[in-house]
């Protein structure tokens, strides 16, 4: 049987993300056949709404995903992304796993010919995030063990981010796992975590370790003359501290 796809109804006030097996669709915007959805065409409701249908990008998935605990932000991920050139092909491993975001993120980037290996040791974290990887449909490129991450054995890894307490405890077995120039990012919202960290980096042989947090403040823009920041926006998030095996 043929999978369905994900399909985002994308309107002016307001977007849907709908299965394509599904037939009608229902909302506050009226009725709206779903069947006939194609994607880069527009889409009327029987209450005359217009949506797009498109492909969702891997941020869309994400507002939809199960949450548990607190997950790590699009724009810190992104941060490391960024600072590590992530890309296809990439084997990484990302402990502590969460909910499962900065995981999907990172597939999301290493796919088709990359693979992610998730630990997480908490079940009920576990479940959610497996229900994300099938949700996502990214079951190809992702490995998700319910297991604590000090018994990982994985080799040649291009990343590790680590997201846990005790994290620098991991460091030296992480240094060792990294193929010759690969990455580690420990992440933490406390700075005690990333002294702790940076030790641990040293001592093993890390290089050109960076410390870094990720402020994010948004602008209203008002063609009147009247732009200012918003009042309030996603501020601190976390640290990251970034090293290289040399």
């Amino acid at each position: 049987m043929k999978k369905a796809k994900k399909i985002l109804l994308l309107g002016k006030e307001k977007s849907f993300l709908v299965s394509s097996d599904m037939k009608k669709m229902n909302s506050n915007y009226g009725e709206l056949d779903v069947s006939k959805a194609k994607i880069g065409k527009k889409i009327k409701t029987n209450a005359g709404h217009v949506f797009a249908a498109i492909e969702p990008t891997i941020i869309d998935m994400l507002r939809k995903c199960r949450r548990g605990p607190q997950i790590i932000m699009p724009k810190d991920a992104a941060a490391i992304s960024a600072m590590t050139g992530l890309a296809n092909g990439w084997r990484c491993l990302d402990a502590g796993g969460g909910s499962g975001f900065l995981s999907l993120f990172l597939a999301n980037n290493v796919k088709p010919d990359g693979h992610v290996f998730t630990y997480e040791k908490e079940k009920g974290f576990a479940k959610n995030i497996q229900y994300n990887i099938e949700f996502c449909g990214l079951e190809d490129v992702m490995t998700l063990k319910n297991k604590d991450v000090s018994a990982f054995n994985e080799r040649d890894l291009d990343l590790i981010t680590l997201d846990m307490r005790d994290a620098e405890k991991i460091i030296p077995k992480a240094y060792r796992a990294l193929r010759t120039g690969g990455w580690l990012c420990v992440y933490s919202p406390h700075i005690e975590q990333q002294k702790a960290a940076v030790a641990a980096m040293q001592k093993a042989g890390f290089i050109h370790l960076r410390t870094m947090e990720n402020i994010q403040r948004e602008w209203k823009v008002d063609t009147r003359g009247f732009t200012h920041p918003k009042p309030s926006g996603i501020l601190h998030t976390g640290f990251m501290t970034f090293g290289r095996k040399i």
